[in-house]
């Protein structure tokens, strides 16, 4: 992807975030392309926005959804011996980013 048009397109995803409301189909139209682009960095831009909240529930859900999909069609495959080492790698990594946020919450 060109580094230019994504630094270009977060910063209008930005700036979508900081408003209330979306005026009008071609704002809309866009804004929901960006957030459908790049939903990790609309949780970030949004989530000082409580009227976003509606659309940020949307996205977690689409990116549980995608993941799950995901998970499914790879566990539904042969696993190999090197798959198990990935495998233990991807749920290492995500315990010990949980571990950290929780971390960094409580204190």
């Amino acid at each position: 992807m060109n580094h230019v048009r994504k630094e270009t397109d977060l910063k209008q995803l930005e700036s979508f975030c900081k408003q209330s409301n979306i005026i009008g189909w071609c704002s809309n139209t866009w804004f929901n392309g960006l957030v459908s682009r790049y939903p990790f960095d609309f949780l970030y831009y949004s989530q000082n926005n409580k009227e976003m909240q509606w659309k940020r529930n949307q996205t977690k859900n689409k990116i549980k959804d995608n993941l799950a999909i995901k998970l499914d069609k790879v566990l539904s495959l042969p696993i190999a011996m090197n798959d198990i080492a990935f495998f233990e790698h991807l749920h290492n990594t995500l315990d010990s980013m949980i571990k950290s946020r929780e971390f960094k919450i409580q204190n």
